[in-house]
């Protein structure tokens, strides 16, 4: 006898009270939700603190960039984040001002210059502490790191008596050598973790084919290591062009000073008077520095990461 329609085996009689849904498609079902907010879960977890990051990054520099724009009585009397009237005058103020193109030039002369002496000193250091063993190596590798734990406070004294006493006093080289000792021990922490990754077979290799020390660790060694090499420099720049206190020590006559030395000046002695070109002079030392970060970022973060593993 056929069947009729609807009326196969699992076909629902007329009447009948409800089948109940079978348990596995239940506790799939449920798995299914359990997963999918725990996946959401863990999203939050990372874009929120992600976000907060970037807003707690940028809104200096957004508060700092909306005060360039406004005039001296509009800070006050609006307070708003977006001005009314955006004007280009406080920018056209401070490239006026006779001692910022001056302490600009010598922000990038003393930046390049720490830059070029950091790695010239700390490159053949770090491939000796990573290379050559020797007797007090770790204790003096250590030992390297001390200087980093002293404040630049602490060291304008001393340094202003040494440079007196060598007629050394208002000097860019000067600063040059002081931001490099300063730079050197970071440098070579650095350096070290990232010349221990690199293999030692292929500097092996080219010395069996006849390569000397200096070689090897120009051709093989240098380019290997060019992301920490970045990095360093980046760090040894950034040093030399936001230091303040120590300028403020060795030098003396406006044709030395730097950028932050030339924005001190900028502030009255009751404090900052004109705070539109104050923050127009902040835009104008980080724009450049930002833009160039930009640029080599990847190798920036490849050679922290790579150097801070052993």
């Amino acid at each position: 006898m056929a069947m009729e329609v609807g009326q196969g085996p699992g076909a629902q009689f007329p009447g009948a009270p409800p089948r109940a849904p079978e348990p596995g498609l239940t506790a799939r079902r449920s798995g299914g939700r359990a997963s999918l907010a725990r996946s959401y879960l863990r999203r939050a977890l990372i874009y929120i603190p992600l976000i907060l990051l970037v807003l707690w990054t940028l809104m200096p520099f957004v508060v700092t960039l909306g005060i360039s724009l406004k005039t001296r009585g509009e800070v006050f009397a609006h307070p708003d984040l977006i001005p009314n009237t955006p004007n280009l005058n406080a920018y056209r103020e401070v490239i006026e001002r006779p001692g910022f193109r001056g302490a600009f030039l010598n922000s990038v002369v003393v930046g390049v210059g720490t830059t070029a002496l950091t790695l010239v000193i700390a490159v053949p250091a770090a491939y000796a502490f990573a290379r050559f063993k020797f007797r007090g190596r770790h204790l003096l590798l250590l030992f390297t790191l001390l200087p980093r734990l002293v404040p630049s406070l602490g060291l304008m004294v001393p340094l202003y008596r040494m440079a007196v006493t060598l007629g050394m006093l208002d000097r860019r080289l000067t600063l040059v050598v002081v931001y490099t000792g300063m730079l050197l021990p970071l440098a070579v922490w650095l350096l070290v973790g990232f010349f221990q990754q690199i293999p030692r077979e292929l500097e092996e290799a080219a010395n069996v084919d006849g390569a000397d020390l200096w070689k090897r660790l120009r051709f093989i060694v240098m380019p290997m290591a060019l992301p920490a090499l970045i990095t360093i420099g980046v760090l040894a720049f950034r040093e030399a062009w936001n230091e303040f206190t120590l300028v403020l020590v060795l030098t003396s006559t406006p044709g030395k000073r730097t950028l932050p030395y030339e924005l001190y000046l900028m502030q009255g002695i009751q404090g900052i008077q004109n705070f539109p070109a104050e923050a127009a002079f902040t835009i104008l030392t980080i724009v450049p520095f930002v833009l160039v970060y930009l640029r080599i970022e990847r190798y920036i973060v490849q050679g922290i990461t790579t150097g801070s593993v052993k």
